[in-house]
């Protein structure tokens, strides 16, 4: 089934504030970051050509969302991870809405149905010496290649790309991947090593499964204390420093650059 736009914000809405009543139950604390983060500064809501609403979460409470939301959220709605579903592909955890049905871009030539959902990250600590950090981001960002070769065949084809980028889609492509890589048990090994890092050690912290990867890892005062923001006709809570960490993200982010700006997954 095909949604418009309009209705997809509605359903990422009602999806949001099922999200925020486990959080006030359970006196949880979370920040919108990315797209949604944007959209909250600049738009006062939706950036009117998103789909979707990222929100994150410090290592602590995220991991108690992840053990309450199923017994708190109703029946039309589940919480989907890669611990309660051994063929999902993603690492970040999801809120579906169970009574929707789409078929994202690029799984169209393969047929797969899926729901229309809202992303939970994780913030996690870094190593504070940068020898250390680049280690651990190449630990990092090697075994989330590893289940990008895996599927390979569901890699989105339009979005521009850096020449290594490239080179490392097309060695994915010639390797026996399906052979050599078990997914599910390298995202279990990249949930391992992002659980090492406590934030309370670490000068910068962020979410490194986000699309930006290690340009998501900022200045732990960026996050600061959850602020609250005007989100269409609700209030969410960001990052308290907004402007140091959108200029982060973005650059100059009050100026559109054109439709087609890339704030999804």
């Amino acid at each position: 089934m095909k949604y418009s736009l309009e209705e997809i914000h509605k359903i990422d809405l009602r999806l949001v504030k099922e999200f925020l009543k486990i959080c006030q139950k359970y006196n949880l604390k979370y920040y919108i970051i990315g797209g949604t983060f944007l959209g909250a500064i600049r738009h006062k809501g939706f950036i009117p050509w998103d789909d979707d609403v990222d929100i994150a979460m410090m290592r602590d409470d995220y991991e108690k969302f992840l053990q309450v939301a199923n017994k708190e959220l109703p029946k039309e709605f589940k919480l989907t991870t890669l611990y309660n579903n051994k063929k999902y592909r993603y690492y970040l955890p999801r809120i579906e809405d169970l009574n929707t049905e789409i078929v994202e871009k690029r799984y169209e030539h393969l047929g797969e149905k899926s729901h229309l959902f809202i992303d939970i990250f994780p913030i996690d600590g870094t190593p504070n010496n940068i020898i250390l950090r680049k280690i651990y981001y190449f630990r990092i960002l090697f075994n989330r290649m590893l289940v990008s070769w895996y599927y390979i065949d569901t890699i989105d084809p339009v979005r521009k790309r850096k020449k290594y980028e490239k080179i490392l889609i097309f060695l994915g492509k010639i390797l026996p991947t399906k052979k050599i890589i078990n997914p599910q048990k390298r995202l279990k090994h990249i949930d391992d090593l992002l659980k090492r890092q406590k934030i309370e050690k670490s000068k910068y912290i962020g979410t490194i499964m986000g699309a930006y990867r290690t340009r998501e890892i900022v200045p732990k005062e960026y996050f600061g204390t959850p602020t609250e923001y005007k989100f269409e006709n609700i209030k969410l809570t960001g990052p308290e420093m907004y402007d140091e960490y959108l200029t982060h993200m973005y650059g100059e982010y009050m100026t559109p650059k054109n439709t087609n700006e890339h704030y999804s997954k």
